[in-house]
C-alpha cells in the first residue's frame, strides 16, 4: 500500500516530495506543486497520470488527506475536493476506517462515461463511425479466439436469420447476438461492453433501417462473409468484411434519417 511515513524533524517537505510506496520501497513519480486557479483539477491530473503510468495501481493507498496537501502545497480542502471528484469518476474508493485506495476498474465502470457522455447529446454519424472502428477490430480477434462452438451458434444463428429473412420476418434479435457472439468469440470485454453501449444507442435506427426486403439479404449476405472469413481464422479478411457491413448500415441509416442526430 501506497503511504507516507510521518516526518518528525521537518514541518513538511519541499517542492519536489515524492509518494513513497511501503510495499517494495518504489518510489513514484515527483509531484509538482499545483499553480492553478482551480487546484482541486491539478490534483486529479496528478493523481491520474500517476495511474495511468503505472506508478499507482489497483489497491495501492494514498497518503492521507493531510500529507496529500503538504505534498500538493494546497490547502486540506482542494485535496478533500480532488478525491470526491476521483471518486465520483470510480477512479479510487474510501473504505470505512481503512483509507482511500485506488480502485480495481471493471469494463462496466469505463462504460458509464461513455454512456453518460451519449445521454447528454451525440450526433449520430459519430456513433456510427465509433462503430466503424471498434467492430471490425473485434472481428479480426475473434477470427484469431473463436472456437468450434462459437462458430456452431453462429451458423444456427445465420440459418434462423435466413428463415426469417425468407418469411418476411423481423430478424433485429438475430443481427444482435451475430454480434455478440463475435463480441465473446474476441474474447476483450472492455471492447465488447463499450461496443453494447452503441448497440443500444443504435437500436432503434438499426431495426428501422432493417425492414426492408432488399437491406434484409444484404446484411444477411454480410453476416455470411464475415463467418466464412472467422470459420477460416482469417483475421484481415474479417476486418474487412466487418468494415464494409458496418459502413453499409452506418450510411443507410444515415440516408434513412436524412442525416440528423440520433
Amino acid at each position: 500500500m501506497l503511504v507516507r511515513p510521518p516526518d518528525q524533524t521537518a514541518k513538511g517537505p519541499g517542492p519536489g516530495a515524492s509518494l513513497q510506496s511501503t510495499v517494495g520501497r518504489r518510489a513514484l513519480t515527483t509531484i509538482e506543486p499545483i499553480r492553478r486557479s482551480k487546484l482541486y483539477q491539478g490534483i486529479v491530473a496528478q493523481i491520474e497520470s500517476l495511474i495511468e503510468r503505472g506508478e499507482l495501481r489497483p489497491g495501492d493507498q494514498l497518503p492521507p488527506e493531510r500529507a496529500l496537501a503538504d505534498q500538493f502545497q494546497v490547502s486540506r480542502a482542494s485535496v478533500r475536493e480532488a478525491l470526491r471528484t476521483l471518486e465520483l469518476l470510480g477512479v479510487i474508493e474510501t473504505r470505512a476506517g481503512g483509507g482511500t485506495f485506488v480502485r480495481h476498474v471493471a469494463p462496466d465502470d469505463l462504460a458509464r462515461p461513455l454512456q453518460s457522455l451519449i445521454a447528454r447529446g451525440h450526433t449520430l454519424p459519430d456513433v456510427i463511425e465509433f462503430r466503424g472502428v471498434v467492430e471490425p477490430a473485434i472481428a479480426a480477434l475473434a477470427a484469431e479466439r473463436i472456437t468450434d462452438a462459437q462458430l456452431a451458434e453462429l451458423r444456427e444463428i445465420l440459418g434462423e436469420q435466413q428463415r426469417k429473412v425468407t418469411a418476411g420476418e423481423t430478424y433485429a434479435d438475430e443481427d444482435t447476438r451475430f454480434h455478440e457472439v463475435i463480441g465473446t468469440a474476441a474474447g476483450n470485454e472492455l471492447l465488447t461492453t463499450m461496443l453494447a453501449v452503441i448497440w443500444d444507442v443504435l437500436r432503434a435506427s438499426r431495426e428501422q433501417w432493417l425492414q426492408t426486403n432488399t437491406r434484409a439479404h444484404a446484411s444477411l449476405e454480410a453476416h455470411q462473409r464475415v463467418y466464412d472469413a472467422l470459420a477460416r481464422h482469417d483475421a484481415q479478411a474479417a476486418r474487412e468484411a466487418s468494415a464494409t457491413h458496418i459502413k453499409a448500415v452506418g450510411e443507410g441509416i444515415l440516408k434513412l434519417l436524412g442525416g440528423r442526430n440520433g
